[in-house]
């Protein structure tokens, strides 16, 4: 019996095992489950994908998922950190099968005799199935299924794969795994260079890294109470590698007579602007299309390498430079009141940079103020403490310059300079304990921190450097975080819309050497008058086209807005009104019905043709059409006036509205005179030289006695004008001294005696309103009448009738203009305003920059689909590739040619003029050609190399924005000059968030004091990161200097009067293209045997039949 209970048992038991062996078999061998699949596991740990500069090296950033690891395979971890944390955790692992069972009972006696769990039994591979599948609690059921999964990986993968495995999941700090970030955190180095200490103190610190951590304590105690917990700790380690034959005696006495020494490493990266454009970019529809063509669904875990067109030298230097100007410009506008600078100091969230590096800015306290005596005099210098382990530093006075320079010019005037007992009025706002935002200028030979003193600023700015359509730099604010303003911003960029508008009139027929007018004038359109103003003093009332980019003339370039159209055919001028859309379709070879042009024309392009539109319509086909007439009658300079003569209608109510206006009693001075001012343009025109014309005729009569009109006669009386020498017929209020009253019976007299030929002749040479002889004003009359005759008989919204309405052509220009800024890779709204070359619009700095890289290369470069956003996105964007180099996803950059050689290479020549001799001359003295160390120095150092530059100050209205764009050529391929492909574009811009004025007192903060200096510092960081000195040929340089060579295009360069406006001289001048000291225009035309320059007339519009796409990688 007792034999059958036996067996009983034993069967049961052995049916038991087998049963579970099957079990077992089945959840382990045959169906383990997803969790156990390397693709699972691989999700889990999260292969990361590196964010690298265009080096395709440096880190700038990481995607990862909840976990930031630096993922390392086994062959990359030393053989040193194996035997450590083996020693240390699991002497056994390389033999048992995922549980050790004499680690478990050895374990359960330590624990049992010392009343307490002093030690586990888990192995390695038990801790890596808890940590990848996150054991839910300590519950018996809990470690049988951590149990289970450690046998699954046992059985599924090999020892070293497992080992792996752990190495890429055990916590570090913060967000921080692995022993990759391990090894960047605690030693600042790459897994594979660790020694043997620094294995060991890794191995021994994966179970309690922060009471371990030596870089988490403050005092000096603390720290040495991690120092005392680091030693015992290594010496166990060392202890049980030395027992288990790991190492030698002799390197364990070694080791433990060792110090080890810490490194802090950066394994987190701050959400920079960068790195959140880069973020935004990889989420756009192109290249998560481009992933999912490869099988990639989740970039963060996929373990590629996105590398961006960021450049690294650049990058650093970008910041810095517009942080340390908005710096000064905050205090040339706010000064420096103690008081507000700790307030706002204490109530900001920005915590500033972390690391102690030249053109870092940190913030800090004043500990002490130093008066150091010196030989003739006493030098201040001020200690600030950084906290922490960050230390301290000194600003000694020349850290104090800048500061104290802009705010003496605060407090005084713009043009004050800092006197010797100025330091003042600075150190009496600087006390011991006060916060402090600075900038580390350099390292003294003693390793001193020598800092800047900066005022942490409300204003704000971007900058940004393109080249070939891609960001190779970017500062979107002060913070580099959050609100990247190189790229969201939104800012009336003013005057930089000039060179735009340049642009255009060269493609339409205009000349760069053409004067355009230059004098207080309305321009009428869409029914509202507009009466622009200078924003500064000038005496020519005509300007060349270059003179009025090199001046920033705003009247000037309203004119030429104004008049865009004027220079085309017929058949031009139909041709861009039907590329605009204002011209009648054409669809599958059908014209648009003309009623519906025109309620298209009329309703949404809000031109309305009435009689009086049409009658000055048939004014402006007259006056065109007239010149060969003026020119027979030998009245030429007659016909010059009658060209810029307004039609006038309207204008008596304009002037009502103005009447009205002056009634305010609330209205200051200036403005009264502005106002008076404006009414005044109002008064001569073709309407009101018509009714003198009749006034005229009423005079006629009364002299020999006819009645004539009493209402005509009263207002006007004539008038001998010694200044002129001529009479002339104008109201009596407005005579002036030069004028004097013609005496009837004289006159009488005077007539009786002269043919009738000379009597009509004389008549006909008397100037009404001392503008235009009233045989003038006759012939225009008559060819008007005859020219609205023609008009009336065709369709009022005909092609040929809108040619010659006014508001029509002045459309055609703008929308002319709008679509090129769309082409150019604008975006954003542009309205269709006269104030459009003054900046009225409001763009990006990413669109402008973009926008002159395209005006001084001639191409488009620009990325990604038509959506704007995600084309701006993908600017930062290079590559993404696999780890083994597999391109994944590239930027295509579409490179289309938008403007024709010939009148590009006009329009750089403006923006070259501007650089040395108008608004940007700040950048021609301050850019200079750096000196390398190596061969060469002497050559390049003993000439005062000025680099060719071009650019175009913006100052927007009311002082709200301030903006530099321009351009820095590349070095000619044989190193003799500088050519305009394969440049940077370069843009800053300043200004509030909120648009408030920059302006105190007498300061204006204007393109050229406000966004120039920073766009300089940049240029030079350029030329200094890209080694301009080393590419070019010193010999050529001495010969020649440093100059920009241009394409042979057949081009003149002509020599200017630039006091004159930039008038070419009436004897024409050539000038060599290597002198850039002699003002002058380079231009398209011929110099006849009597010197007369006359020019070439091209229509190239930006659709012409040499525009090309080519997609390209660049």
């Amino acid at each position: 019996m007792f034999k059958k209970i036996l067996l009983f048992f034993f069967s049961f038991f052995f049916l038991s095992l087998l049963a579970l062996w099957g079990v077992l078999h089945w959840l382990i061998v045959l169906h383990p489950g997803e969790e156990i699949a390397i693709e699972n596991i691989q999700s889990i740990l999260g292969k990361e994908s590196p964010v690298l500069y265009s080096d395709g090296v440096t880190p700038l950033g990481v995607f990862f998922d909840d976990a930031h690891r630096q993922y390392v395979t086994w062959e990359q971890i030393p053989e040193s950190f194996v035997n450590a944390l083996v020693a240390s955790e699991d002497n056994r692992f390389f033999e048992h099968y995922g549980f050790d069972a004499v680690s478990i009972t050895r374990a359960a006696m330590k624990n049992y005799e010392a009343g307490r769990v002093v030690q586990g039994g888990s192995t390695l591979t038990q801790q890596t199935a808890k940590n990848l599948f996150k054991r839910s609690g300590r519950s018996y059921e809990a470690k049988l299924k951590e149990l289970l999964y450690a046998l699954r990986l046992e059985y599924h993968y090999s020892k070293e794969k497992i080992f792996e495995f752990y190495c890429n999941q055990f916590y570090v700090r913060g967000n921080g795994h692995g022993l990759g970030v391990a090894a960047r955190y605690y030693f600042d180095k790459n897994v594979e260079d660790l020694t043997l200490l620094e294995s060991v103190f890794i191995a021994g610190s994966v179970k309690r890294p922060n009471y371990y951590n030596p870089f988490n304590r403050k005092s000096e105690e603390a720290k040495e109470k991690v120092r005392k917990r680091v030693k015992i700790r290594m010496a166990y380690v060392l202890k049980q590698m030395k027992s288990l034959g790991m190492i030698s005696a002799e390197q364990f006495e070694e080791a433990t007579a060792t110090d080890i020494v810490f490194t802090e490493g950066q394994v987190g990266y701050a959400l920079d602007y960068v790195m959140e454009m880069v973020r935004d970019a990889v989420a756009t529809e192109e290249v998560k299309n481009a992933l999912e063509e490869h099988g990639i669904s989740n970039l963060a875990t996929a373990g590629l390498r996105v590398i961006t067109s960021v450049d690294k030298g650049l990058q650093k230097n970008i910041l810095y430079s517009l942080r340390h100007e908005l710096s000064r410009l905050d205090v040339r506008l706010r000064g420096y009141d103690r008081k507000e600078v700790q307030k706002e100091l204490a109530n900001t969230g920005y915590h500033g940079d972390r690391e102690i590096k030249k053109g870092a800015f940190l913030f800090g306290s004043i500990t002490d103020l130093q008066w150091k005596k010196g030989k003739e005099t006493d030098s201040l210098q001020i200690l600030v403490d950084f906290g922490g382990e960050l230390g301290t530093g000194v600003i000694r006075e020349e850290g104090l310059s800048r500061i104290l320079t802009a705010l003496v010019k605060w407090k005084k005037n713009r043009w004050s300079e800092v006197q010797k007992n100025d330091l003042s009025l600075l150190e009496k706002q600087l006390q011991a304990g006060d916060r402090v935002w600075v900038s580390i200028r350099e390292f003294d030979k003693e390793g001193t921190v020598l800092l800047d003193l900066e005022r942490f600023p409300e204003l704000q700015g971007g900058a940004l450097i393109l080249k070939n359509g891609m960001i190779k730099a970017m500062a979107g604010g002060v913070e580099n975080r959050f609100y990247n303003r190189a790229v969201a911003a939104k800012r009336t960029m003013g005057s930089a819309f000039k060179p735009f508008v340049f642009a255009g009139a060269l493609q339409l027929g205009w000349n760069s050497a053409d004067l355009l007018h230059n004098s207080r004038d309305v321009f009428v359109f869409q029914g509202q008058p507009y009466f622009p103003r200078p924003d500064h003093k000038s005496t020519n009332d005509e300007v060349s086209m270059s003179w009025a980019g090199v001046r920033s003339e705003n009247l000037a370039s309203v004119w030429l807005l104004y008049h865009l159209c004027d220079q085309l055919s017929s058949d031009e001028f139909k041709e861009v009104a039907a590329k605009v859309d204002l011209a009648p379709r054409v669809r599958n070879g059908k014209q648009e019905p003309y009623n519906l042009y025109r309620t298209r024309i009329r309703d949404k392009s809000g031109i309305v043709l009435s009689r009086s539109v049409l009658r000055e319509a048939a004014y402006a086909s007259a006056v065109q059409h007239l010149e060969t007439d003026f020119i027979f009658e030998n009245m030429v300079e007659e016909y010059g006036v009658l060209r810029g003569l307004h039609y006038g209608l309207n204008f008596d109510r304009y002037k009502e509205e103005i009447d009205t206006a002056l009634t305010d009693n609330q209205l200051k001075k200036r403005m009264k005179e502005e106002l008076n001012f404006r009414k005044s343009l109002l008064e001569v025109n073709y309407l009101s030289l018509v009714l003198r014309q009749q006034q005229l005729k009423a005079f006629r009569q009364s002299l020999y006695g006819g009645a004539g009109d009493p209402f005509l006669m009263e207002p006007a009386v004539l008038s001998y004008d010694n200044k002129k020498g001529r009479y002339t017929f104008v109201e009596r209020e407005k005579l002036t001294k030069d004028m004097f009253l013609v005496d009837r019976e004289r006159l009488l007299h005077f007539l009786a005696g002269v043919s009738p030929y000379e009597k009509e002749k004389f008549w006909g040479n008397v100037l009404l309103d001392s503008t235009i002889s009233s045989a003038a004003l006759a012939l225009v009359e008559k060819h008007t009448q005859l020219e609205f005759e023609r008009l009336s008989a065709l369709s009022p919204y005909s092609i040929e009738v809108l040619s010659f309405v006014h508001d029509f052509r002045v459309l055609v220009g703008l929308r002319y203009l709008i679509k090129y800024g769309h082409e150019m890779g604008i975006s954003s709204q542009l309205d269709p305003v006269l104030s459009f070359p003054l900046g009225s619009n409001v763009i990006t700095l990413l669109e402008a920059v973009r926008m002159y890289e395209a005006l001084v290369t001639g191409s488009s470069c620009q990325v990604g689909g038509n959506e704007g956003q995600n084309r701006d996105l993908l600017t930062v964007l290079d590559r993404i590739e696999t780890s083994d180099g597999e391109v994944v996803y590239r930027a295509e950059v579409n490179k289309r040619e938008l403007f024709a050689p010939k009148p590009r290479l006009a329009l750089n020549h403006i923006l070259e003029n501007t650089v040395k001799f108008g608004t940007g001359r700040y950048a021609q003295k301050n850019v200079h050609l750096p000196v390398d160390d190596d061969s060469g120095k002497e050559e390049t150092e003993s000439l005062d190399l000025v680099v060719p530059l071009l650019g175009k100050t913006g100052t927007a209205n009311n002082y709200t924005n301030a903006s530099f764009f321009g351009y820095l050529p590349e070095v000619f391929k044989n190193g003799t000059g500088m050519a305009l492909e394969g440049g940077y574009a370069v843009g800053v811009y300043v200004g509030f968030d909120n648009n408030r004025a920059m302006r105190r007192k007498t300061t204006r903060i204007t393109g050229s004091s406000g966004a120039l200096p920073a766009w300089t510092d940049i240029v030079n960081t350029i030329l200094r990161e890209k080694q301009y000195g080393k590419k070019l040929d010193p010999v050529d340089l001495s010969f020649y200097g440093l100059t920009l060579l241009y394409d042979e295009l057949g081009q003149i360069n002509l020599g200017v009067d630039k006091v004159s406006g930039g008038r070419i001289f009436s004897r024409a001048v050539q000038v060599d293209e290597s002198d850039r000291s002699t003002p002058s225009i380079m231009t398209f035309g011929q110099v006849n045997e009597t010197g007369k320059f006359k020019p070439n007339r091209d229509f190239a519009p930006f659709w012409g039949d040499d525009v090309q796409l080519i997609e390209t990688d660049l």
